[in-house]
């Protein structure tokens, strides 16, 4: 996965219950996006210790493609957070007012970033 600043993030999210397991990742709850800038590059390369996770709390965050069932759900209000897992492995919760929560699928990721160097002619 490459991680670029102010790009866009899309993370497919679905409704945590028993049927998560049997659910098609090609036909997500919602899709959760939000903007890579400085501050979150900075979170997000991290690589946490075995057995440990970060949090890291969002702040600006965008939903979309709402399947209809859920769009009740989310009037009530919502908070996102990104989830880093050691690998590093990443994911995305939703929680709901009504306590209602949505995942997306773990990813495993080597951010990689775009130092501009390859921008540069020999003269």
């Amino acid at each position: 996965m490459e991680l670029q600043e102010n790009t866009p993030l899309n993370l497919p999210l679905f409704k945590l219950d028993d049927n998560l397991a049997e659910r098609d990742i090609e036909q997500p709850d919602l899709t959760l996006e939000v903007i890579l800038d400085a501050n979150l590059l900075a979170n997000l390369c991290q690589n946490p210790a075995p057995e440990q996770s970060v949090s890291i709390p969002l702040e600006g965050y965008q939903i979309s493609n709402i399947e209809q069932q859920v769009a009740e759900i989310l009037s009530q209000g919502h908070q996102a957070q990104l989830l880093l897992n050691h690998g590093p492995v990443l994911s995305a919760v939703l929680s709901c007012e009504s306590q209602t929560v949505f995942v997306s699928p773990p990813m495993e990721m080597m951010p990689t970033f775009d130092l501009g160097l390859d921008d540069e002619e020999d003269a």
